[in-house]
């Protein structure tokens, strides 16, 4: 633990070295150089626990309710300390670079939020007890929204921060009243002692897993809960948006999968439903990510998206866990964590790549957009490789992740119990995959390739290394991982082991990865690299050789064709979304000259927003209660004192 405890020391020095230099260039270098050398420590005990399979614990003596606040890190904890550091290091670099080009937002509030950002989190998935949990938790929450907050003066800004923090509140809420249900038979409010107190009445259990679902499922972001998501997301800087998109929304995973560790197996109808929300958030979000014009907005409904995917393989694990499968619990929940890991990197990658698009050109409309590629090659680069990863083609750890998604699902199709009906999510799955496949054709064809629709595109230069260096870094992991699994694959298992309570060795883990293909997936990546490079040998080998004839593009007999004639966003999107009708979420404006279409949030603008008008004026309605006299406002305490003291009477004769 002392390693993490001086990685995090160095994440609050960073904050308040910064905040004490300001706007100097001297307190950015500062601010970035701690928060990558506490990252790194960080990370060192995360990879020591997740190899060896072993865990570590600290405690601190408190005097408050709940008994000592408790620290550690198992097997659990590690996967998702490892994505933070990664990702937070690599996002704060880059942050440094992406707030210089805004002069009119001081850049010192947001570094120092970030750098405590990092260490809220940290404490979250490293809290082994109630309280210490709860109040890392609100410091999570808080920091979140100042830093959606961070570009205020924009009305889209305020609106995101406002159903962010609303939405939040609510799953702090369902929290508080999972543990307090939780609590109530342990004889402490330590994780280890909750846990041994799991023999409560099935009731109990069932109110659990029910309130887990719906606290942590507001910040996991799946369908129906998602709808602070994408404004969070398009709100907040870039940087800011891939530790949300990587790792904020994962802690709603994190205590998911916690909860299974405190209460023991899940009964069967928790996975079903778990398996069915994964399911119908990964398609609705991959088809509300393809209707987007906005291309941040397009990538938080692909984070949407991937939580489905995530929530799958954990809903695939805890069935395993219901019908008797140790094998497939520990796959399920293996490709869960895998994935989990998997998508903060690539995701990282496009947040980081559409952020210098907008730095460089100041527009995130996808329809102003457009040539990109030639003048900004390395940012095109880097989001080609997080695109390949998250469509999930080899070698790229997106295959891996998902592949062993697959895997999990068709070995219950060969179980002989009612677990063989979880294969029907198969054809779901690929759906999405060819649902991603045309939205990052339409993003890469629209933003980057094809000739400037906009004199926003003309004006782009390149980012520099600020803005290029971090998702290439990111880029260089999704490939490593997509080629050597085998390396990957068995701490994953490890992990998932620890979800399912079944304790697994190193060689034990290896020898199931195996079983799973880890070897296959490296030997094919190694043909896919081999044979790539030979054909980019050939190709600059024929250009040398084979003189190059350049002539216009055929305009379809158009004399002067112009950028106009190009597929736009919506355009390429059209004949897939007209498919799906109204669930697609499109409206569109048609007149005499003029065709527009537009994207809404089914949740959001057609349930929450109304519901949140019709509470607002019930409200207004209620206000003259607090206008009264004083009189009136002692009548109201008497009168629910005496109903209380009434409903004690009531409790006392029963007994």
């Amino acid at each position: 633990m002392i390693f993490l405890l001086s990685g995090l020391s160095l994440l609050v020095a960073a904050a308040f070295a910064v905040i004490s230099m300001r706007n100097h260039r001297r307190g950015n270098a500062v601010f970035a150089t701690l928060v990558v050398a506490g990252c790194g420590l960080g990370i060192v005990p995360a990879v020591q626990v997740l190899y060896s399979a072993t865990a570590v614990r600290s405690g601190f003596a408190s005097a408050l309710p709940g008994g000592d606040w408790i620290f550690g890190i198992d097997p659990l904890s590690a996967v998702f300390l490892i994505a933070l550091f990664g990702v937070g290091a690599a996002a704060a670099v880059y942050g440094v670079g992406y707030m210089a080009f805004d002069s009119r937002t001081p850049a010192w509030p947001c570094h120092a939020l970030f750098a405590l950002e990092l260490v809220a989190l940290a404490l979250v998935v490293c809290a082994q007890a109630i309280m210490p949990f709860m109040g890392a938790w609100e410091l999570m929450a808080i920091g979140s929204l100042l830093l959606i907050l961070t570009e205020y003066r924009h009305a889209e800004a305020r609106r995101a921060g406002l159903i962010y923090i609303v939405a939040t509140h609510v799953g702090t809420l369902a929290l508080f009243a999972m543990f307090a249900v939780l609590a109530r038979t342990s004889s402490d409010w330590s994780f280890s002692a909750l846990a041994t107190g799991t023999t409560s009445p099935s009731g109990a259990r069932i109110a659990v897993l029910a309130l887990a679902l719906v606290g942590f499922g507001v910040k996991a972001g799946f369908v129906p809960l998602h709808f602070w998501l994408p404004p969070a997301h398009a709100a907040a800087p870039s940087h800011v948006s891939a530790l949300f998109s990587g790792v904020l929304i994962k802690v709603g995973i994190y205590g998911l999968l916690r909860v299974i560790t405190l209460v023991g197996p899940p009964p069967a109808w928790w996975g079903w439903l778990v398996l069915g929300l994964g399911l119908s958030s990964a398609v609705l979000g991959v088809l509300w990510a393809l209707a987007q014009h906005d291309i941040k907005r397009l990538l938080a409904y692909h984070s949407v998206e991937n939580i489905g995917i995530i929530l799958m393989g954990l809903g695939a694990g805890a069935l395993g866990q219901a019908y008797g499968h140790p094998s497939l619990a520990i796959l399920g929940y293996g490709a869960a964590l895998l994935h989990t890991l998997n998508h903060a990197l690539f995701k990282s990658i496009l947040f980081l790549a559409a952020g210098a698009v907008y730095r460089l050109t100041g527009t995130r409309n996808m329809e102003e957009l457009g040539g990109l590629a030639r003048r900004m090659p390395l940012t095109w680069l880097a989001f080609v490789v997080g695109s390949a990863a998250i469509i999930g083609v080899p070698p790229l750890n997106g295959f891996v992740s998902e592949w062993l998604v697959f895997q999990t699902l068709f070995r219950a199709g060969f179980s002989a119990d009612a677990l063989r009906i979880a294969v029907l999510a198969v054809p779901g799955l690929a759906l999405v995959g060819g649902l991603a496949l045309a939205c990052f054709v339409k993003v890469g064809g629209v933003v980057f390739l094809g000739t400037p629709r906009s004199s926003r595109s003309l004006s782009a230069s390149k980012p520099g290394l600020l803005l290029d260096g971090p998702p290439l870094v990111l880029a260089a992991v999704c490939v490593f991982i997509g080629c050597l699994p085998v390396l990957v694959l068995p701490p994953m298992l490890i992990a998932g082991g620890f979800v399912a309570g079944v304790p697994l060795l190193p060689l034990e883990a290896r020898a199931m990865a195996a079983a799973v293909g880890a070897r296959e997936i490296s030997i094919m990546a190694a043909v896919l690299a081999l044979t790539a490079a030979a054909i980019w040998l050939i190709a600059q080998g024929l250009r040398r050789t084979v003189p190059v004839r350049q002539s216009e593009t055929w305009g379809c007999g158009y004399p002067l064709p112009s950028a106009r004639m190009q597929y736009t966003a919506s355009s390429f999107a059209a004949p897939l979304l007209e498919i799906f009708g109204k669930l697609s979420g499109v409206r569109a404006h048609r007149g005499a000259s003029v065709f527009h279409s537009e994207s809404v949030d089914l949740i959001l603008d057609g349930a929450v927003v109304p519901w949140w008008a019709v509470i607002e004026r019930a409200a207004l309605r209620l206000r003259p209660l607090q206008q009264g006299r004083l009189s009136r406002y002692l009548m109201y305490v008497i009168s629910t004192v005496v109903a209380l003291l009434a409903y004690l009477l009531v409790r006392a004769g029963d007994r």
